[in-house]
Parts: structure tokens; sequence; C-alpha cells
């Protein structure tokens, strides 16, 4: 437990240092290297995230280096520092914005769905009440505290009160630690195991192709 915090806590440092340093690397035990920078790990999940050069959206877009202080505020906010539970919420949030490609369902393009984890309408209402410093441009928009009979604009609304650098990259984060306690545990101990108990929290499967995501994330870890 207590190299997991440690591994973590140098993760996290190094990704900070390589918005603003040379890229900071490291190792197993703490010690540096050239060829593993923290950046590099996030790049290593999602390997298109080194350029935003054509993409799709180019609004919504961003690469590794660009998430990775973002991610690093969010890790560090919600006291996240088991790796396997990093490398699961890594591994979702580069499947599903397409590795940093989007933060807004567009396929099919659900009303209010986005974040960087495409979280769904109901849960970026309850993230949006969950943040003090959206309270009141929420309020401006509803006082609901359930999506039911919200108009699509509204929703979308909401989404776009979340979906900031700020708040869209800490999503999974939130979610991780606010709705998926009873299997923080399993995803702890790692494995596939770990990973489809954690998939199942998100109301999904572990398929073949998220399964990939974790994978790389756990390996990138472990180099």
């Amino acid at each position: 437990m207590m190299f997991s915090k440690i591994f973590t806590a140098l993760f996290l440092t190094s990704i900070v240092g390589a918005t603003v340093l040379p890229a900071a690397t490291f190792r197993k035990g703490g010690l540096l290297k050239r060829d593993n920078s923290a950046v590099s790990i996030l790049e290593a999940i999602a390997p298109t995230s080194t350029s935003c050069a054509g993409a799709p959206v180019p609004s919504e877009c961003a690469t590794a280096t660009q998430a990775a202080p973002f991610l690093v505020e969010a890790f560090s906010n919600y006291s996240i520092t088991s790796v396997n539970e990093i490398s699961g919420i890594l591994a979702l949030i580069a499947y599903e914005s397409g590795e940093f490609k989007y933060s807004v369902n567009h396929y099919p393009g659900r009303p209010g769905q986005g974040t960087r984890n495409m979280q769904m309408a109901n849960y970026n209402l309850l993230y949006a009440r969950s943040i003090p410093a959206l309270s009141g441009p929420l309020a401006a928009i509803t006082t609901a505290t359930t999506t039911d009979g919200l108009t699509t604009d509204q929703l979308n609304q909401i989404l776009a009160l979340v979906d900031t650098d700020e708040y869209g990259w800490a999503s999974g984060a939130w979610f991780l630690t606010t709705q998926c306690q009873s299997i923080r545990s399993q995803l702890q101990a790692g494995g596939t195991a770990g990973f489809t108990a954690y998939m199942g929290c998100v109301q999904t499967d572990a398929s073949d192709d998220r399964l990939a995501y974790f994978t790389r994330a756990t390996q990138a870890f472990a180099t």
C-alpha cells in the first residue's frame, strides 16, 4: 500500500512538472529514466492523444499534455491514490472521449450527456450540484434534484456548466468516489475482475476494447 501511494505521488508530481518543465520521468522505485515520462504514460494509454491535428471537433480536443494538470488536480481533490483506480479512470476517460477528442456525446447525441467520461445527464446534474461554485449558475437553469421533466436546452445548459477543463476532467474521479463506493476495493485490487466491477458500476460491460485501455494503463504504470 505504501509503495502504491509513493508511486502514484511520483506520477502525479511528474505530470504537473511536465506542463512547465522538461517531462519528468520515473520508474518503479522512484528512480528516474528518460523514456517513461508521466505524459508518456497518458500517451501510452491513449496513443492518438499526442496531437489534435484533424480532430473531428477541434474545440473539444485536448492532448495528453493539455489534459494532464486537470487530471492531477482531480485525483488530488478526490483523494485518489491507488494506481489501479487511476488506471481505471484513465482507461474510462480515454475510451469514452475517443482518446481526449470529445467531451460531448455526438453519437447518437443524447441531450446533456458529456464530460470526459461521458456521464449521462442525470449524473451531470448530481455532479453540478456537488460543486459549490456552480450553485448560482445551476439555480439559474433549474432547482430540480432530478432530470425528470427538464428540457433538452436545460440538460445541455447543465452539461455546459461541467464541461470545462476544471470540471470535465474531474468527472471520472467524482463518479468513482461518489457512485462506486461499493466496488472500490475490487478496483483497487486490480485485474480483469476489478475493472469489470468498475464497468458494472458505470453501467456498461468490460468489453475487449475497454479492457485494452485498462491493460495499457496498468502496463504503463508497471514499466
